[in-house]
């Protein structure tokens, strides 16, 4: 292995590592693993969903390279042009998915005897359905979409193909892919501990804390969708 080829690898490992602390790639992933109440899954959740989403980044990746060292295609410009407003759009809806979710979350008065004793207290209905759904959430596999919608749109390409400009062979290129989608895995599990254990302090300091940190990591995401939208039209 010549020291040009482990310096163009080595390359691969970092751009991956900075690139996974892309705005949109964070605000996507922040919004999508937000949790409630329960932060003994707050953690884990995080760090599951950001691994999803890396996932999804890096088959796409790896497909791409595929298609162009073993067949010669590249991504077509129109689909690379779709995914960057697809993302905007997505990270829109994510926002407002967690409003309404939040909407839904609303303490009601639930009133019950004990014995002669009447009792009138906040309880949240939706507490103990969406504890029990926390560890096998089935949303869990939508962050690998959104990986997907990433890998395909804006500079993910161009980051991880830089080979083809540097005239590497075909199998060392796709070594390169591979390195690059390793390390962004890297990042996004870094974000995704730093994000859970942020949530998980909160959580621990008080659900109002909790709560109006939601609500700005909600309404950041729909601003910032709207804004890369706008920049991708």
């Amino acid at each position: 292995m010549s020291a040009s080829i482990i310096a163009i690898l080595g390359m691969g490992l970092s751009l991956g590592f900075v690139h996974a602390l892309d705005a949109d790639h964070v605000m996507a992933v922040s919004a999508l693993s937000s949790a409630r109440r329960n932060s003994r899954h707050i953690f884990l959740r995080s760090l599951r969903y950001c691994g999803f989403w890396a996932l999804g980044h890096g088959a796409v990746l790896m497909v791409a390279a595929l298609l162009l060292f073993g067949l010669g295609l590249g991504l077509p410009v129109g689909l690379q042009r779709f995914a960057e407003q697809s993302v905007g759009l997505v990270l829109i809806a994510i926002g407002l998915l967690l409003l309404r979710q939040l909407r839904q979350e609303q303490l009601s008065l639930h009133r019950h005897n004990h014995g002669d004793v009447e009792h009138t207290h906040l309880v949240d209905h939706r507490r103990q359905a969406a504890h029990a759904s926390l560890p096998g959430d089935s949303r869990a596999h939508f962050p690998a979409l959104v990986g997907v919608l990433h890998g395909l749109a804006g500079s993910a390409p161009a980051l991880a193909l830089v080979p083809v400009a540097s005239g590497m062979g075909g199998g060392w290129a796709v070594a390169y892919v591979a390195v690059f989608s390793l390390s962004v895995l890297l990042g996004m599990l870094a974000v995704g501990a730093g994000l859970g254990g942020l949530q998980r302090f909160l959580a621990n300091r008080g659900t109002r804390l909790l709560l109006w940190f939601r609500r700005f990591l909600a309404l950041s995401t729909v601003g910032f969708g709207a804004y890369w939208f706008a920049q991708a039209l």
